[in-house]
């Protein structure tokens, strides 16, 4: 990565003025205030879904393959513009480290409109469509992000538009209790792990204390080279 990539996401956050929940996360400032390098240990003694490894839980998103030398997980919220920033330059490691690297997406809502938004992600994820639909959502985040009102309706078009969406299984899926309880486990387990901002990522159950695309790099890279 180059180093460009860091000074160019520190000026559109700062022209975005937006506060994350009274963390801002900035590149290069600290993201969690708990011990440096934490190793991440089993986080609820009853989850709804069970924990595998690495905070890793059975219900998250993964792509990768299960038995990749290096998991990367990423605690996130779709209203969250440091994590729309972000999305573009991890979806670029995503396909560069193709086979090696599994990763791993978790929900961490921090805003009035981000559960609503996750609800959605979910119920497009049960048409594989996890990965489209999270990605629309932080490419028109300034349509239903930042909103007083609800946005539902605003939510549901943008998911909708997406290419090879069954409508009626969308609006259906969309009304799984499921969902709420998987968030508020992904809330709890990132909470007690350490997470304080978005987004937040672990490596093989490390936490990054910066959140800095050239750390998060160099540390996939030192556990490849394991």
């Amino acid at each position: 990565m180059k180093k460009e990539i860091k000074y160019l996401m520190i000026v559109a956050l700062v022209v975005s003025g937006l506060a994350l929940a009274g963390v801002l996360t900035l590149f290069g400032s600290k993201v969690v205030t708990n011990e440096n390098e934490k190793t991440i240990q089993k986080t609820t003694e009853n989850p709804s879904y069970p924990l595998v490894s690495n905070l890793v839980a059975a219900h998250s998103f993964v792509y990768g393959p299960a038995d990749a030398k290096v998991t990367v997980i990423e605690f996130f919220d779709p209203e969250c513009e440091s994590c729309a920033a972000v999305s573009p330059y991890i979806k670029k490691e995503m396909k560069f480290y193709e086979g090696k690297v599994r990763w791993v997406f978790r929900y961490m809502p921090y805003h009035r409109n981000s559960k609503a938004a996750l609800a959605a992600l979910e119920a497009a994820r049960k048409q594989n469509l996890f990965l489209e639909a999270m990605e629309q959502l932080f490419v028109h985040q300034k349509v239903w992000g930042e909103k007083q009102e609800a946005t539902n309706e605003e939510i549901n078009k943008i998911i909708l538009s997406i290419n090879g969406i069954n409508k009626n299984k969308y609006l259906k899926d969309l009304a799984d209790q499921n969902i709420e309880n998987l968030l508020k486990q992904d809330e709890a387990e990132g909470k007690q792990a350490g997470v304080k901002g978005t987004p937040t990522f672990f490596v093989n159950g490390v936490i990054m204390e910066q959140l800095d695309l050239d750390a998060l790099i160099s540390k996939i890279n030192s556990e490849l080279g394991k």
